[in-house]
């Protein structure tokens, strides 16, 4: 990309100075465009492309209206969108509109109308990408700056498909939970922090009875995860020996927190959770596995803003004092 800048500018017989003030820009910030330290934003981008006498696309190789699904998921119209810049790609993701989540129309960058995505006015897709499952990270976003590179965008999903969109280059990070001795080696390419651990079992109402029997029978209403949600599969390995998970029935809860949910307003009889999601709603919790918490982050992002205040926060003792509250959280690896 840097080297498209400067040709481009030698080729018309301009310096840095004349690009920027033609574009409006500080000469400083040409400079490190040029040197390939810093993206502009999607209107310096514009900017320069037009003092260039050139396109975004063939001066900075993507296009500013090819948004990408950081989930790969078909989205609403008229949903609210966190948007975000990931290295040369622009990815979207819809905000979450379940209590509890920390997510709001108020914190939406756009929204996707008529299959597109449009950003609001002043908003710049700037940030640190990470999807999972943690509501915590709903938390770290807003204990961190909420513009610039070190802005948390989270984007709820289960493991898999947060580990799967990383590999494709469509987040900075996953974090990701399961079994210590099963999480394997991440990535080539992909550096791993360990950050937590947690346990991952049943949720349901006081008093209530626990019967993997009934569960595995379809006698039981179960508040389920998505395929690939890795609490989902410590379920469905405790059930191997009651006849497998083939015949549970209940809804599919979008993430820890509405499962839990579902059970608290009684619309289902247990939900599959991580422990602090039951303990937020005054839930008994019955552990089935204890889970390994990992921020996996593509190795180009390792030492970025984005990933450092990320890190730093959760080792941070206040924002371990917050965790504390709900409980159920391990950070002494953090």
């Amino acid at each position: 990309m840097s080297q498209r800048i400067r040709r481009r500018r030698e080729a018309l017989g301009l310096s840095q100075r004349d690009v920027a003030g033609a574009a409006g820009l500080s000469r400083q910030l040409v400079g490190t465009v040029e040197r390939g330290r810093h993206l502009p934003s999607v209107n310096a981008a514009l900017a320069l492309a037009r003092a260039l006498e050139t396109t975004v696309e063939d001066l900075f190789g993507i296009s500013m209206g090819a948004w990408e699904a950081a989930l790969g998921r078909p989205v609403e119209e008229g949903a609210g969108l966190a948007a975000v810049r990931v290295g040369e790609r622009l990815v979207y993701a819809p905000l979450s509109d379940h209590v509890g989540t920390g997510f709001s129309l108020q914190r939406a960058d756009g929204v996707f109308k008529r299959g597109r995505v449009e950003l609001f006015s002043g908003v710049e897709p700037e940030g640190f990408a990470v999807a999972g499952c943690d509501p915590a990270l709903a938390l770290a976003a807003a204990y961190l700056p909420q513009k610039g590179p070190g802005r948390l965008v989270p984007i709820p999903a289960t493991s898999a498909e947060a580990r799967q969109a990383l590999n494709d280059g469509r987040l900075h990070a996953a974090l990701i939970h399961g079994p210590a001795e099963a999480m394997g080696a991440p990535s080539k390419g992909v550096a791993r922090r360990s950050l937590a651990r947690w346990r991952v079992g049943l949720a349901a109402r006081l008093g209530s009875t626990i019967d993997l029997d009934r569960i595995a029978g379809g006698r039981t209403k179960l508040a389920r995860l998505a395929a690939g949600a890795a609490a989902q599969n410590a379920l469905e390995r405790a059930l191997w020996p009651h006849g497998g998970a083939s015949e549970i029935i209940g809804p599919i809860a979008s993430g820890h927190l509405e499962a839990a949910r579902l059970v608290s307003y009684g619309a289902a009889d247990l939900g599959v959770v991580m422990e602090p999601a039951a303990r937020a709603h005054g839930l008994e919790f019955h552990a089935l596995e204890e889970h390994l918490v990992v921020l996996e982050i593509s190795e180009q992002w390792a030492e970025s803003p984005g990933a450092r205040a990320l890190t730093d926060l959760f080792a941070s003792r206040p924002f371990r004092l917050r965790l504390g509250i709900v409980g159920g959280y391990d950070l002494s690896l953090s």
